[in-house]
C-alpha cells in the first residue's frame, strides 16, 4: 500500500526535469537516482530562470526567489542566489560530474528526446526546448 501511495504522489508531483533526466540517466548508467538528481538541480534551475526570463510567467521567478531566500536566509536573495547555493552545496558535498557515470556529449542526442518524453520532465515549471536541455546535460558532463 505505501509503495502504490508514494507512487500516486510521485506521478501528480511535477517533479520537472531534474527528475526527468535522473530517471532517463539512472536508467542508462545504472548510477544512484539522487547522485544524479544532485548534479543536475543548480544546471536545471539556471536553464529554468532563463528561460522564465525569456518566455515564462513571471510567479515562477518569485517561486525561484521564494527558495532562494529559504536556502541561503538572505531576505534579499534573487533567484540566482538559489542558484549559486545549490551550486556550492554540490561542491562542498563532491558531486562528481555525469561523465563519471560513463557519459559524455555524444550520449546527448539520444538521451535528450527520451528525456522530453519522460512524464516527470512534463511537470517542469517551464517548457525546456531541446538545445536548453542540450545545455544542461553538457554543464553537468
Amino acid at each position: 500500500m505505501e509503495s502504490r501511495c508514494s507512487s500516486i504522489a510521485l506521478a501528480n508531483a511535477r517533479l520537472g526535469a531534474v527528475h526527468g533526466f535522473a530517471s532517463v540517466l539512472g536508467g542508462t548508467t545504472g548510477h544512484a537516482h539522487g547522485a544524479l538528481c544532485a548534479r543536475l538541480l543548480p544546471f536545471v534551475m539556471d536553464a529554468n530562470i532563463r528561460a522564465v526570463e525569456e518566455r515564462g510567467d513571471p510567479a515562477i521567478i518569485e517561486r525561484y526567489i521564494e527558495i532562494a531566500r529559504a536556502l541561503t536566509g538572505d531576505p534579499e536573495a534573487d533567484a540566482w542566489g538559489g542558484v549559486s547555493w545549490v551550486r556550492g552545496l554540490c561542491a562542498e558535498m563532491k558531486i562528481l560530474p555525469l561523465r563519471v557515470a560513463g557519459l559524455s556529449i555524444a550520449d546527448c542526442g539520444r538521451l535528450i528526446p527520451l528525456t522530453q518524453r519522460a512524464s516527470s520532465t512534463q511537470g517542469n515549471p517551464v517548457k525546456l526546448a531541446d538545445e536548453e536541455l542540450r545545455g544542461i546535460l553538457e554543464a553537468a558532463l
